[in-house]
């Protein structure tokens, strides 16, 4: 079963790839008055973090080319699931309408933004909450602004699918069959979460002794 590829699908991709533009511009901007903060207080006399670096990094976002990032089928949501890199069934990466973009700092990945970004990160978020609104993007929540969850999430507004959609079945199937079937783990949060709503999956791929 593939994708749906719902009108908008189409457009995440050119969304994503001007957001990740807007935060490059934004943390250039960011490190330059960091940098001439610095210079005025060594001009002063001020002594220097010796646990710093003289400057901070050089931050940049790129689009994460990905395929796992991209459009996923009930299967590869739920291999997802079982892997602990998500945690729902329905959400927009299903309807092709979510994309991730991954962070630099001096030309290498980074995951931790609170660290990199250090004495800017409030302001990092303000500008990650504007860039998201100037392209009309949401988190990994379907909500406005900046969230540690899911941090390099995006996707677009009201496009996560509805649980009875048949796509979340086959989603909720698959996560039953691979982590009770095939033995491929568990995903803990997922499961009690959801306890309700995956019982019956979870039944149908139980031993037999289990069942009685």
């Amino acid at each position: 079963m593939a994708a749906d590829k719902d009108d908008a699908s189409t457009e995440i991709e050119p969304l994503t790839k001007a957001f990740a533009v807007d935060m490059t511009v934004a943390c250039v901007a960011l490190r330059k008055a960091r940098v001439e903060t610095l210079k005025k207080a060594a001009d002063k006399g001020g002594k220097k973090d010796p646990k710093k670096p003289a400057e901070p990094p050089v931050v940049s976002f790129v689009f994460d080319p990905n395929p796992a990032t991209k459009g996923r089928t009930p299967t590869e949501q739920a291999e997802q699931v079982v892997a602990g890199r998500s945690w729902v069934c329905w959400g927009a990466h299903m309807a092709d309408k979510a994309r991730h973009v991954l962070m630099k700092a001096d030309g290498k990945v980074v995951w931790d933004a609170k660290k990199t970004m250090d004495e800017d990160f409030d302001a990092f978020k303000k500008k990650w909450g504007e860039a998201m609104k100037s392209q009309g993007l949401k988190n990994a929540k379907g909500q406005d602004g900046w969230y540690d969850g899911d941090a390099f999430h995006l996707e677009m507004a009201d496009s996560k699918i509805a649980k009875t959609d048949e796509r979340v079945k086959a989603c909720l199937d698959e996560y039953a069959r691979l982590s009770r079937k095939e033995n491929k783990g568990k995903n803990e949060k997922f499961e009690k979460d959801y306890a309700a709503l995956l019982k019956p999956y979870l039944a149908k791929y139980e031993p037999a002794e289990t069942k009685k």
